[in-house]
C-alpha cells in the first residue's frame, strides 16, 4: 500500500464520484479506477458501492476513512517538522479570520509576519466564524482567528482579546447622546447579519439579557455593506468597535457606546486538538498578540480589553 493509495482513495470518497475526484487529482479517470480497485484488493474488501454515477461508501470504507485521514495527517506532520528543522524557510500556513477582524488586525500582522518568514506562503481567509470551525476541522484551514467560546470540543483555542460592540447610527440620527442602555435598544430598527451568524446571535443574546427585543429591517452578510446602508439611513447597527472606527473618517457615521451591560465578546485563536502547530502557526499566534498590544495602546477612544493570557481547551 502506498501513500498515493490513500490519497486517491480520500478523494473519491470526498468527492462521491470518480470522474470529480479523478479532475481534481489531474489524473485519468481509468488510472484512478486502477488505484483504487488495487487497493481494495489489498484489503480483501470493497470500499465503495457504486450507485450507477454515484458512489458511496462501504461499511468497511468508512472505518478505512478514518485510518487514511489519520496516516496521511501522521506523514504531513512528519515532513513539517522535518522542514522545521531549516528554521520555517518553506512551507504554507492557511488561516481563517473574521471579516471584522481582518480589516484593522491582518493588515498590519501580515506585514510584520512576511518580514519575519518570507519564504512561507500565507493565505488569509476572511470566514464566518461557524465555518472558520468547520474549516480546522476539516484541515482546510491550519488556524483560525474567531469567536470564543467555540462550538467543537476537537478544537483548542488561546484567547486573544475581546471586542466591545457599539451602536452606530448615521450622524444626522435623532439620537444624539454618546451612551444608551441596552434597555433602550428596543424599538430602533436595526441592521445586522443573518440570523445564522455568530455575530448576530451574541447580539441576539446581549439584548435578550438586557430584556430586549430587537426590530431587524435589514440582514446582510458584509459589515462593509450594512455599515453603507446605515450611513443611507436604512437603521442602525451594533458591530465591533475597532472595526468601526477605523471607517468613521470615511463615512457619514457616528459611535453610540452602550452599556448596562457593555457588550462584548472574546476572540481567539483556534486549532484542531492534538495537530502538531509548526513554527509558522505559532509566531503567527504570537504576532497576534502583540499586534493586538499596538493596537489596544494606541492614544483615542476606548478600546476592547485584553484577555487574559494563555490557552484552554474548548
Amino acid at each position: 500500500m502506498e501513500l498515493r493509495h490513500l490519497r486517491y482513495f480520500l478523494a473519491v470518497a470526498a468527492a462521491g464520484s470518480f470522474t470529480k475526484a479523478a479532475e481534481a487529482l489531474h489524473v485519468s479517470q481509468p488510472s484512478l479506477s486502477v488505484q483504487i480497485r488495487d487497493l481494495e484488493e489489498e484489503l480483501g474488501t470493497r470500499l465503495f458501492d457504486r450507485l450507477g454515477r454515484t458512489i458511496v461508501l462501504t461499511q468497511a470504507g468508512r472505518l478505512f476513512q478514518d485510518h487514511a485521514e489519520r496516516a496521511l495527517r501522521e506523514v504531513e506532520q512528519a515532513a513539517q517538522l522535518i522542514r522545521e528543522l531549516d528554521g520555517a524557510q518553506r512551507g504554507r500556513l492557511v488561516v481563517g479570520t473574521l471579516a471584522t477582524v481582518n480589516s484593522y488586525l491582518i493588515p498590519p500582522l501580515v506585514s510584520q509576519f512576511k518580514q519575519r518568514f518570507p519564504a512561507i506562503q500565507l493565505q488569509v481567509h476572511s470566514l464566518p466564524s461557524v465555518e472558520i470551525e468547520a474549516g480546522i476541522l476539516s484541515n482546510r484551514l491550519d488556524i483560525g482567528l474567531c469567536l470564543l467560546p467555540v462550538s467543537q470540543d476537537r478544537l483548542a483555542t488561546i484567547p486573544l482579546f475581546e471586542e466591545r460592540l457599539v451602536l452606530v447610527a448615521p450622524a444626522g440620527h435623532r439620537l444624539t447622546q454618546a451612551r444608551l442602555r441596552m434597555k433602550d435598544l428596543g424599538g430602533l430598527p436595526l441592521v445586522l447579519m443573518p440570523a445564522d451568524y455568530c455575530l448576530r446571535k451574541m447580539v441576539e443574546e446581549e439584548c435578550a439579557q438586557a430584556r430586549v427585543t430587537t426590530q431587524v429591517v435589514l440582514e446582510m452578510t458584509s459589515p462593509e455593506g450594512i455599515l453603507q446602508a446605515v450611513a443611507e439611513g436604512a437603521g442602525l447597527t451594533i458591530l465591533p468597535e475597532l472595526y468601526v472606527r477605523q471607517r468613521l473618517s470615511h463615512t457619514n457615521l457616528r459611535i453610540i457606546d452602550l452599556y448596562d451591560p457593555v457588550p462584548r465578546h472574546a476572540v481567539g485563536l483556534a486549532y484542531r486538538v492534538h495537530r502538531h502547530q509548526n513554527l509558522a502557526a505559532k509566531e503567527f499566534g504570537a504576532l497576534c498578540r502583540s499586534v493586538m498590544t499596538s493596537l489596544l495602546a494606541t492614544p483615542g477612544p476606548p478600546r476592547p480589553r485584553q484577555s487574559a493570557a494563555g490557552s484552554r481547551r474548548a
